[in-house]
C-alpha cells in the first residue's frame, strides 16, 4: 500500500489551475473579474492564437503595491474576505485567491502594477515560480500578460480546440462582462485586428442597457427588447417580443449581481411565459438582471462559478415568470401559473438544447429526433443539378473546385452498382404500384390509390429526403454546383459565434456554401448550393442555425459534419403548405421511389402512411 504523503507545490498549482481553468476563456474570465473587482473603468484587452500565446489585459483600477503584488499570487492569498462568515456578505465577484496563483502554475506570466501616487512593479512567473521582480513606470492600474499557455501542462493543452473556436470562448466572456458591467469600457483586439470598442456608458440605465445590447446582440435585436423594472429581487428585464423571437438560444444572459450565471429555473420561466406564443424554432433574446442578498443564492456549486443554486428555486421561478408576462403582455396572468419544481424532472414546456442528434447511416429508418430538425411543410421537388437554371444575369453555375484528397470515399464495385440499379427499377420495398393521384389535402398531405388502399405522403417530409439525398450525393462526390451571388448576402451573428463559423469557412465551400468575413460581427455568402434554391431570409436562418451547432471541425467526424450541413440546409430551404400540381406529385413520387430511404424524411419521421382497404371497409362497417 502507498504511503499518504504531500504534494509538491507544483503538482498542487497545475491542479488547482485544473480546477479553475479549464480554456483561455477561464483565464480571461478571472483577470475581468479581478479588474473590474478593482474598480477599472476601461479595459484593453489583446488575444494572439486563440488565447494560447497570449492574453494580455490592461486595466485603470486601483492597482497593487509592490508588496501587494508579490502577495497576489500566493495561494490562498485575497483582498476580498478575511474570514468564512464573509462569504454570506460577499458583494465581489471572486475570493479564493486561486485566480492569479493557478494561472501563473501554467503559463509564463507577467504583472505590472501601480497605484495612485506609489511605486511601480513588474512581477515575472514561469510556470509557477517567481523570477524576477523589479520597479516599473508609475502609472495606475494593472496589466496582466499571460504567455504560452499550458506550455507546461501539454495533456490540457492537447484538447484545446481550434484558435478559431477559442477566440469565439474568449469573445463570448467579454460580451458578458461588458452587458453586466455598463460602466466599463472595453476594448478588444484580436491578432491585431480590433473586434470590439465598447465606450463606457455615462449611466447605468435601461438606455445604457440597449445601447450596449446593439452592439453586441445587434442593432435589430438590441432595438427590439422591451424592458421593465421590478422592486422585488432588484428584477430587470429586457426581452424580445413575441414578433421578434430570434433563431438561436445564444443571445440569452442572465445575471446575479452583475455575475453571469447559468439557470435552468430561469430559463424555463421564461420559456413557460412565452409557451403559448413562441413557435417551436423561435427563441427569446434576453438580459435578465437580478440583485439578491448574497447568502440567497449559491455560485460555488462549480469551480469555474457559472451555475447557480437559488434557495428557494421555486419561489424565482413563479416570480420570473410572472415578471416575463407582465414584461411582454403587461399583465401577469397570460399563462397558467402551474408551477412544476424546477427540481424534478416536471419542468415547465421548453425546447430540448440545440443539439445535433444522432445520425443513422443512410439506408436505415432513423429514430425520432430533437427538436433543432423539426417539421416544417413543403415547395414542389426541387429540381436536379442538370434541371437547374441555365445562367443568368443573377447567377452563374459553376462547380465547387473542392481537392481530390479532401475527402477519401469508398469506391462502390460495378456489382453492387448493378444491384442498386435493379432496386431502383423494380422498386423499394414499400412500393406498391401501380398508383393513381387524386388530389392534396390541407396543402400538405398528397392522397394516392393503389392496390393496397389509399396512400398519403406527406409532401414536405418527403420533398426534404429527396433533397437531403440529391444534395448529400453531390456533397460526398464533390459535385456540388453552385450559384454565385451577384450581391453577396450579409449575415449580422455576435462576434463570438462569427470566429467559430469562420473556422468552418473552408469546409463549407466544399459543400456549396463560400463565406467570408465582413467586420467583426458580420459575415457575407457569395455562393449558395444551386439545387437548394435558398431565399435570402432562408439563407440568414440557415447561417444563424448553423453557428449554433457548430464547434471545432478539426474535433468532428467528417461523415457526421456532411450530413449536419444537409440537414439544416434542406430544412431551412423547403418552406411550408405550397400548391402542387398532379405533375409535381406524381413526380415526387417517382423521385421517392428512388431513394434510399424513401419512407422517411432526415429526421426519422414517416414520409408515408397508407389506409388500406380492409381498414376503410371497417370504417363503414362492411
Amino acid at each position: 500500500m502507498n504511503k499518504i504523503h504531500l504534494l509538491d507545490e507544483k503538482t498542487a498549482g497545475q491542479i488547482a489551475a485544473g480546477e479553475v481553468i479549464e480554456r483561455p476563456a477561464g483565464v480571461l474570465k478571472e483577470l475581468l473579474e479581478n479588474a473590474i473587482d478593482a474598480g477599472a473603468h476601461a479595459v484593453h484587452i489583446s488575444i494572439e492564437g486563440g488565447g494560447k500565446e497570449l492574453i494580455r489585459i490592461n486595466d485603470d483600477g486601483c492597482g497593487m503595491t509592490p508588496d501587494d503584488l508579490a502577495a497576489s499570487v500566493l495561494r490562498h492569498a485575497t483582498s476580498k474576505i478575511t474570514q468564512f462568515t464573509d462569504l454570506n456578505n460577499l458583494h465581489t465577484f471572486g475570493f479564493r485567491g486561486e485566480a492569479l496563483y493557478s494561472v501563473a502554475a501554467v503559463s509564463r506570466m507577467r504583472m505590472t502594477s501601480c497605484i495612485e501616487g506609489g511605486d511601480g512593479s513588474c512581477l515575472e512567473i514561469e510556470g509557477g515560480k517567481v523570477l524576477a521582480q523589479s520597479p516599473a513606470p508609475a502609472i495606475r492600474g494593472t496589466t496582466v500578460e499571460i504567455k504560452d499557455l499550458f506550455f507546461n501542462v501539454p495533456a490540457r493543452l492537447k484538447f484545446l480546440k481550434s484558435d478559431a473556436y477559442e477566440r469565439g470562448c474568449l469573445l463570448k466572456v467579454v460580451e458578458e462582462s461588458a452587458l453586466a458591467n455598463l460602466q466599463v469600457g472595453y476594448t478588444v483586439v484580436s491578432n491585431g485586428r480590433e473586434t470590439y470598442r465598447l465606450p463606457a456608458q455615462p449611466k447605468n440605465d435601461a438606455e445604457a442597457v440597449i445601447t450596449r445590447a446593439k452592439e453586441i446582440l445587434g442593432t435589430e435585436v438590441g432595438a427590439s427588447l422591451v424592458h421593465k423594472k421590478f422592486e422585488k429581487m432588484g428584477l430587470e428585464i429586457f426581452i424580445t417580443p413575441p414578433d421578434k423571437l430570434v433563431a438561436t438560444r445564444d443571445l440569452q444572459f442572465m445575471f446575479v449581481n452583475r455575475r453571469p450565471v447559468e439557470s435552468k429555473t430561469i430559463q424555463q420561466a421564461v420559456y413557460k411565459a412565452l409557451q403559448n406564443v413562441r413557435g417551436k424554432d423561435r427563441h427569446p433574446a434576453f438580459i435578465i438582471y437580478m440583485e439578491l442578498e448574497p447568502g440567497s443564492f449559491d455560485v460555488n456549486i462549480h469551480p469555474q462559478k457559472r451555475d447557480i443554486r437559488f434557495a428557494d428555486e421555486r419561489r424565482v421561478f413563479l416570480d420570473i415568470m410572472q415578471a416575463v408576462n407582465e414584461t411582454v403582455f403587461g399583465s401577469a396572468t397570460a399563462v397558467q401559473m402551474q408551477v412544476p419544481s424546477p427540481q424534478t424532472n416536471a419542468t415547465p414546456a421548453q425546447p430540448k438544447p440545440a443539439v445535433l442528434p444522432d445520425l443513422p447511416a443512410m439506408g436505415q429508418a432513423p429514430a425520432p429526433s430533437a427538436e433543432l430538425f423539426e417539421n416544417q411543410a413543403p415547395q414542389p421537388a426541387p429540381p436536379t443539378a442538370q434541371e437547374t437554371f441555365a445562367p443568368r444575369g443573377e447567377f452563374m453555375l459553376r462547380e465547387t473546385e473542392t481537392p481530390a484528397d479532401e475527402f477519401a470515399f469508398p469506391t462502390k464495385t460495378s456489382i453492387a452498382k448493378e444491384l442498386a440499379a435493379a432496386a431502383v427499377e423494380k422498386g423499394p420495398s414499400w412500393w406498391h404500384g401501380p398508383y393513381h393521384y387524386l388530389g392534396q389535402l390541407e396543402k400538405t398531405y398528397l392522397v394516392f390509390e393503389n392496390p393496397d388502399g389509399l396512400v398519403l405522403i406527406d409532401q414536405h417530409a418527403a420533398q426534404e429526403r429527396v433533397l437531403f439525398e440529391r444534395y448529400l450525393d453531390a456533397f460526398e462526390t464533390r459535385k456540388v454546383t453552385v450559384q454565385d451571388l451577384i450581391i453577396p448576402i450579409h449575415i449580422d451573428l455576435t462576434p463570438s459565434n462569427a470566429e467559430i463559423l469562420m473556422s468552418w469557412a473552408g469546409f463549407l465551400k466544399s459543400a456549396g456554401f463560400e463565406i467570408e468575413r465582413f467586420s467583426p460581427r458580420t459575415v457575407t455568402v457569395n455562393t449558395v448550393p444551386s439545387m437548394l434554391r435558398f431565399k435570402e431570409d432562408d439563407m440568414k436562418a440557415f447561417i444563424v442555425s448553423l453557428s449554433q451547432v457548430v464547434g471545432d471541425p478539426s474535433k468532428s467526424d467528417d461523415q457526421l459534419k456532411r450530413k449536419m450541413v444537409a440537414l439544416l440546409a434542406c430544412k431551412k430551404a423547403i418552406k411550408a403548405h405550397d400548391q402542387i400540381s398532379a405533375a409535381e406529385a406524381e413526380g415526387l413520387l417517382e423521385n421517392m421511389k428512388k431513394c434510399k430511404d424513401g419512407m422517411h424524411c432526415p429526421h426519422g419521421r414517416p414520409c408515408v402512411a397508407v389506409l388500406g382497404t380492409k381498414d376503410i371497409a371497417k370504417l363503414f362497417g362492411r
